[in-house]
This record gives C-alpha cells, sequence and structure tokens, in this order.
C-alpha cells in the first residue's frame, strides 16, 4: 500500500523499525500539542453515536458560520482539509483543465487535481516566499481554472498579508483561488482569517491544528454559496461524524484557548530554534508554529533519528527540499531529547552559523 507523504506516523514503518508510537516524540506533525480543549473533547464524547449524523453537518455548518460572519450556505464541513480539497477539485477541475499550484505545497491539491485530469502548473518563485505577482502571470498565461496558495505556506511557514491576498485575487476574477488557512490560526498573522476576501476565493481550515483534533478529522471552507453547493454535492454523505460535528460546534466558540495555546507554541518555537542554533543547525523563517532546518541528507538522518531515538521529523525531500527537515514547536523537554538524538546522529564538528 502507497500513501502521500505527510507529517505525522505510519504504523507499518514503525513496526518495520520495531519502534512502539508510544515512545515516539513527533516533531512532524504541525498541531496544537496543548489539545484539544477540554470542552471540546468533552463535546465529541457527549455526541449521539447511535444515530446517523447530520449528512451535510448542520449544526457545525451554523456555529462556524456564525464565527465567521457568514451564512451557513457558504460553509461547507468535512473530515479534515484534504476530503475537502479533493472534493474541491472534483466541484472545479475537469480534463483538459489547468490550476496552477504554488509550490512547495501540501501534496493534496496536486494529487486531487491530477486525479480530475486536469493540468498542473508549478507556480513560480525559487523560495518559499510567495511572488503574488509572477503567481497571477502564471495564472493568466495558463488559463488556469484555479490557483492553490497555502497561507502560511507549508512547509515553508510564512504568510501573506490579507490586503495582498484580497487585490490578487480581485485581479483574477475569472479564476478561484483555493486559499489553504490550516495553520492561519496558528500564525502571527492569525488576525487575517476575520479580514473579508472576493467572492471567487475558498478558504479552506483545519480544526486539526488548532485543537488538535488529528484523530477525529474535521475540518471547514468557506465559499460563496454557490460553490459551496457544489463543493457538498461531490462530498459522501455521512463523511463527518457525530463526535466531529459536535467537536466542531463546540470549537467555534473557543478562540480564546486558541490564543492562549499560539502564544505557547511560538514560545515553543523560539525555543526550538535557539536550541538547534546552538547545534550550528540553520533555520528558516516562518511566521507559524513549523520551521524549515538544513540539515544534510534529510531522508537518512529522518530514518535514523526515528529508529534509534523514536524522534520523528518530517523529511521535506517530497517538497523539492531533500537538505531540510520540517519541525514544529513542542514542549522543552521534547526539545531536549531531540537535540540529544540529533548530537549523535549529524556530522561533527558543524561550523556556527
Amino acid at each position: 500500500m502507497t500513501a502521500q507523504t505527510h507529517g505525522g506516523l505510519r504504523l507499518d514503518e514503525l513496526a518495520a523499525l520495531g519502534v512502539r508510537i508510544s515512545d515516539v516524540v513527533d516533531f512532524s506533525a504541525s498541531l496544537n500539542v496543548y489539545g484539544p480543549d477540554p470542552e471540546v473533547a468533552a463535546a465529541a464524547r457527549a455526541a449521539e453515536l447511535l444515530a446517523y449524523p447530520d449528512p451535510t453537518a448542520l449544526p457545525a455548518r451554523r456555529a462556524l458560520a456564525t464565527r465567521a460572519g457568514v451564512e451557513p450556505d457558504a460553509v461547507v464541513v468535512g473530515a479534515g482539509a484534504a476530503e475537502l480539497l479533493w472534493s474541491l477539485a472534483r466541484a472545479l477541475l475537469r480534463p483538459g483543465a489547468v490550476t496552477v499550484i504554488v509550490e512547495p505545497a501540501f501534496a493534496e491539491w496536486r494529487t486531487a487535481a491530477a486525479a480530475t485530469g486536469a493540468a498542473i502548473v508549478a507556480g513560480p518563485g525559487p523560495d518559499l516566499a510567495v511572488d503574488l505577482d509572477a503567481v497571477a502571470r502564471a495564472v493568466r498565461t495558463s488559463d488556469a481554472r484555479a490557483v492553490y496558495l497555502a497561507n502560511p505556506g507549508n512547509p515553508g511557514g510564512l504568510a501573506v498579508p490579507a490586503d495582498a491576498l484580497a487585490a490578487f485575487a480581485r485581479d483574477l476574477a475569472g479564476a478561484t483561488v483555493v486559499l489553504d488557512e490550516a495553520f492561519l490560526s496558528l500564525s502571527a498573522r492569525h488576525a487575517d482569517a476575520d479580514r473579508p476576501l472576493p467572492g471567487n476565493v475558498v478558504r479552506v481550515r483545519s480544526l486539526t491544528k488548532d485543537h488538535g483534533l488529528a484523530g477525529l478529522r474535521i475540518g471547514y471552507a468557506l465559499a460563496a454559496p454557490a460553490l459551496a453547493r457544489r463543493i457538498e454535492a461531490e462530498r459522501p454523505p455521512w463523511t463527518v461524524s457525530a463526535p466531529a460535528q459536535a467537536a466542531a460546534v463546540a470549537a467555534a466558540g473557543r478562540d480564546d484557548f486558541v490564543a492562549a495555546c499560539r502564544a505557547r507554541l511560538f514560545a515553543d518555537r523560539d525555543h526550538l530554534r535557539a536550541r538547534l542554533a546552538d547545534l550550528g543547525l540553520a533555520s528558516l523563517p516562518s511566521d507559524t508554529l513549523y520551521f524549515l532546518v538544513e540539515v544534510g541528507d534529510a531522508t537518512a538522518l529522518r530514518r535514523r533519528l526515528l529508529a534509534h531515538h523514536a524522534v520523528a521529523v518530517r523529511d521535506a525531500t517530497s517538497f523539492g527540499l531533500p537538505d531540510h527537515v520540517r519541525v514544529a514547536a513542542r514542549p522543552a523537554a521534547d526539545v531536549d531529547r531531540l537535540v540529544r538524538a540529533l548530537a549523535q546522529e549529524l556530522p561533527w564538528p558543524r561550523p556556527p552559523r
């Protein structure tokens, strides 16, 4: 069985290495390690399991719509951002249609677009900062129907201001801008989540990241009602379980929890960056809880860390960055373990940065 390369752990790989999942400290999955919010977890546990959940997650759509200041018909709820991206690709793309992807990027939009038979154009840009003017030229030149942009970027972590995104979308009124905001609320530009954007923008968000709900699978998209109906029509019924819907309703009113966790995660990120710098490791700037680190052979290092120390990092080779790993904020005790593992596995001496 094959799977897309993502952060997080795979049981088959751990079994082959003889590593127990309970022993692993996971820096590869970028999410709120201080979640879930107790109120959100309690709501999920109290959900009715005997009855089928609402097929369009109406209670969750209403709660999330109130939080976002839109109508429920402008919200689609799915089993995580990945499912929504696949449904959105089916709603927007057909064989021969073109989509531009601002890369490096989360893999699911490319995979979903390819499954529709669409042609894929990689957006320009030699570094991790997005050149919106160059992307707009690529969209116009290719006559693309859709453009995919993560904000903040993944794996780089840099965010584009809302004003610049709004101007970019207005300039491309004939295309749909698929804006992946999975990490926006856990970034320095979190306030931009409440900034309005033009009607040709679809904003895809993940409660997995904000509330530490990776095991529950819950995300949502904000779109113009007509497009939201098309996305919903591409989704199978009942993909969002009753516990996930209940968690989304509760999470919609818990901005205070996310804000408190964001502050802790930023402090953890800065501590992690400083400890890695002490080892002579160069890290790239980021506006969110994860960042890239230059390590040499990322694939080999990741495997040694996992096999010898039960420490997981994200190999960035699949993003086209074979000399980098992505690491996410974790508490200080976990950072100590990563640093000890790196001290044994990296070639030494390393020049100071």
